[in-house]
């Protein structure tokens, strides 16, 4: 009947990740004939699934099939404005897009016409695939949005469809909030590593390292902030005009000179827009070889951002996906410490960190 989008499963009993395809297939027979790698066999309803031991993610494969998603539906048309204007975001961070991504998520829900549970599941799983590939080089965005299709496709058959809006709505909402709360706190944390004088080094535009530099000031550090002009955005431009509107000192230098600045810098301070099981991350391009001056001259690099932007995807071996034009990848060796809400976490903990997280997003 149809075909959905490819999902990938842990089975950590096994250290397998299962790439799975799902199908949806019609039978004009209730007869089924088993093979050596079955037991048993029943039919049962969809809604049924989660009662029984099955195959990791089943019930999300179904999910992946269980609405046409061949084109947006109608009423839909004034959220999908929206992830198209988010997919084509290239000023704010991930953290901001990330939140908006929810925001946008939980707009399905308000949409007049919807008189079950399943159609509102339908309409939010829809604006969620769609939203999962606008901006693929943000892990937080992926992960933020698994987060609630876990738990709303959990409660989908037990509550009104009227009571089923409200609870998207309500943990959309919570989401958002966690996910700025831990933005706060790792920018928190970020405060301790800044110099008391001297120069500090960013690059792009990092709603967390603005936060953490305005902390810093205000907690009367008397550094001042480097901040290239990252192109081919631009976006530095606009980070230097926030600090500016904060009070921090601020020099808006080209990207070209950083080799002439980099002897006067006493830390690199960078955002994040995915940390990979690896320890490298993955930012806007030019990072890498800011990185790689400030190695040399044996200054530190951190990177700071909520541990939601450690990459589940490509912890499950999904090919990284972001242009070369606007992204590049710093080696883990290249990288001090990331800071994170729960604190400092050195690059080789990052695939374990993952691992846990997959838990929490998937418990």
């Amino acid at each position: 009947m149809r075909e959905g989008e490819a999902l990938r499963a842990c089975d950590e009993q096994t250290k397998t990740v299962w790439i799975v395809h799902p199908f949806l297939f019609e039978t004009r027979s209730n007869t089924i004939r088993l093979d050596w790698e079955n037991a048993e066999c029943r039919w049962i309803h969809p809604n049924e699934l989660r009662s029984y031991e099955t195959v990791p993610k089943l019930e999300e494969t179904f999910d992946r099939v269980r609405c046409n998603f061949q084109s947006a539906p109608e009423e839909l048309a004034k959220v999908m404005v929206g992830v198209d204007a988010l997919a084509k975001d290239k000023v704010h961070g991930a953290s901001t897009i990330g939140r908006s991504a929810i925001q946008l998520i939980a707009a399905t829900t308000e949409i007049s016409g919807t008189t079950t549970s399943e159609e509102i599941f339908c309409n939010l799983l829809f604006a969620a695939l769609k939203l999962r590939k606008a901006q693929p080089a943000m892990a937080n965005v992926r992960n933020l949005i698994d987060m609630l299709l876990f738990s709303a496709g959990r409660k989908k058959d037990s509550v009104s469809a009227a009571d089923y809006g409200k609870l998207i709505r309500s943990l959309s909402e919570g989401i958002a909030q966690r996910s700025s709360d831990a933005s706060e706190d790792a920018s928190r944390n970020a405060v301790v590593i800044l110099p008391e004088t001297g120069h500090v080094l960013t690059h792009s535009y990092s709603s967390t390292v603005l936060r953490a530099l305005e902390l810093g000031i205000m907690g009367r550090k008397q550094f001042e902030v480097y901040a290239t002009e990252s192109y081919p955005g631009m976006e530095g431009t606009k980070f230097a005009e926030a600090l500016v509107g904060l009070g921090v000192p601020v020099k808006l230098v080209a990207d070209s000179a950083v080799g002439s600045i980099i002897p006067n810098v006493d830390i690199v301070l960078v955002g994040a827009d995915s940390v990979l099981k690896d320890g490298s991350l993955l930012h806007k391009v030019g990072t890498r070889s800011i990185a790689a001056a400030a190695r040399e001259r044996e200054i530190p690099f951190y990177s700071v951002g909520e541990s939601m932007k450690f990459s589940t995807s490509d912890f499950l071996g999904e090919p990284v996906q972001a242009s070369k034009d606007l992204f590049d990848i710093t080696p883990s060796q290249y990288v001090s410490e990331y800071i994170t809400e729960t604190g400092a976490v050195e690059p080789s903990e990052v695939e374990n960190r993952i691992r846990l997280m997959l838990k929490e997003i998937y418990p």
